[in-house]
C-alpha cells in the first residue's frame, strides 16, 4: 500500500512538473495576447487557432511514434519516461518559437526567403526524422525477437526459474544502434530529438504566417504581441503530447512491472511499434529524397495525398486498443494467477 502510495505521489509530482511548465506557456501567451488585444481584436481568433493547431499536430504520426519508440527504449534502460513526451514537444515547439521570433524581427526578408528556407529545412529535417524512426524500429525489432525468445522458454520454465526482469541482448546490430542512442539518459535530452523532429519548419512555418500576417496586417502591432501565437501553439502541442507520453510510461509500466506481463503485452504492442516506426520512417524518406531530387511518380504522389494527422489519431486508438485488451484478457483467463504462483514460490526461495 505504501509502495502504490509513493509511485502514485511521483506519477502526481512529473505531472505537477511538466503541467505547471505547459500552464506557464498558456499564461504567458494569454497575457501577451492582452496586451493588445483590445487594440486589435482579430489576434484573439488568430490565437485560438494557434492553440487548437498545437492540440491539433500532437496528433501527428511522426510524434505518436517519436514518444512510442523513446519511451520504449528508455524503459527498457530502467529509465522514468513520464517526461519523454512532454521533453520532445518542448524540443520541437522551440523551433516554432524561433522560427516565429526571426519572422517577425525580419518580416520583409521572411518573405522573400521563406519559400527556399522552407525548402532546405524541410527536407533535412524530414530526412533526420526518417532516420531516426527506422533506427528506433530496428531497435525494437532486436527487442521483439528477444521477447520471442524470451516467450518460448516461458513455456518450457517453471514460473520460479523465469528471469526476464532485464532485456538480455548481445546482438551487434542492437550494440550499433544503443552507441547511437546513447546519448539519450534522461527525460529532457529527448528534447534535443524533438528539436531536429521540428526543423522539418513545416509547423513552424504556420505559427510564422501567424505572426507575419498579424504584423503586415496591422501595423504596429508590437513583436512582443505576436509571440503571443507560437506560445499558444507549444501550449496545446506540449499539452497533448505529455498526456500521451504519460499514457505510454503508464501502460509500459504495468507491462515491465512482471515477467508475465512483459511477454503478454509486448508481443503485440512492441509488433505495432515496429510497423509505425518502420512505417513513417520509410514515408518521410520518401518525403525527404522526392523533394531533395524532384521525384514525381506513383509513389510520391500516394505519400503526398497522406493525411498525417489522420494517421497519428489512428495509431493512438491502436495502442489504446491493444492495452484494453491485454488488460481484459488478463482479467479473462486470470493470468495474474500464475503470476502469483511465480511470486509465491520467488519469496519461498528467499
Amino acid at each position: 500500500m505504501m509502495l502504490m502510495t509513493k509511485k502514485h505521489a511521483t506519477i502526481q509530482a512529473d505531472a505537477l512538473r511538466y503541467g505547471s511548465v505547459i500552464l506557464i506557456f498558456l499564461i504567458a501567451g494569454t497575457l501577451l495576447l492582452l496586451t493588445r488585444a483590445a487594440q486589435y481584436p482579430e489576434m484573439i481568433a488568430m490565437a485560438y487557432l494557434s492553440f487548437t493547431m498545437g492540440l491539433h499536430h500532437a496528433f501527428d504520426v511522426d510524434h505518436i511514434a517519436a514518444i512510442d519508440n523513446m519511451t520504449r527504449k528508455m524503459l527498457n534502460d530502467g529509465k522514468n519516461t513520464r517526461g519523454v513526451g512532454f521533453s520532445f514537444s518542448f524540443g520541437h515547439s522551440m523551433v516554432v518559437v524561433l522560427m516565429a521570433l526571426l519572422t517577425v524581427v525580419f518580416v520583409e526578408w521572411a518573405k522573400d526567403t521563406m519559400p527556399v528556407f522552407e525548402q532546405i529545412g524541410g527536407a533535412i529535417g524530414t530526412l533526420i526524422a526518417g532516420i531516426m524512426l527506422l533506427i528506433l524500429a530496428s531497435v525494437n525489432s532486436v527487442i521483439l525477437h528477444d521477447i520471442w525468445l524470451k516467450f518460448k522458454q516461458m513455456s518450457h520454465q517453471h514460473p520460479e526459474h523465469i528471469e526476464i526482469d532485464k532485456q538480455i541482448v548481445t546482438s551487434k546490430i542492437y550494440c550499433l544502434f544503443l552507441k547511437l542512442l546513447g546519448m539519450i539518459k534522461h527525460n529532457w535530452q529527448v528534447a534535443f530529438v524533438g528539436f531536429l523532429f521540428g526543423l522539418g519548419f513545416d509547423t513552424a512555418t504556420q505559427i510564422a504566417v501567424l505572426a507575419t500576417s498579424a504584423t503586415a496586417a496591422n501595423a504596429g502591432v508590437p513583436w512582443y504581441a505576436t509571440m503571443a501565437f507560437p506560445l499558444l501553439f507549444t501550449a496545446g502541442m506540449c499539452l497533448m503530447d505529455t498526456v500521451d507520453g504519460f499514457f505510454m510510461s503508464t501502460t509500459y509500466n504495468w507491462v515491465f512491472s512482471s515477467p508475465y506481463r512483459k511477454v503478454y503485452y509486448n508481443l503485440t504492442i512492441t509488433g505495432i511499434s515496429i510497423l509505425a516506426a518502420g512505417f513513417i520512417g520509410f514515408i518521410d524518406l520518401v518525403q525527404a529524397f522526392s523533394a531533395m531530387f524532384d521525384w514525381h511518380n506513383v509513389l510520391t504522389r500516394w505519400v503526398a495525398a497522406l493525411d498525417f494527422n489522420k494517421m497519428g489519431l489512428i495509431l493512438v486508438m491502436m495502442f489504446v486498443v491493444t492495452w484494453i485488451i491485454a488488460i481484459t484478457f488478463w482479467h479473462i483467463f486470470k493470468l495474474a494467477d500464475k503470476e502469483d504462483v511465480g511470486i509465491i514460490t520467488e519469496n519461498r526461495g528467499k
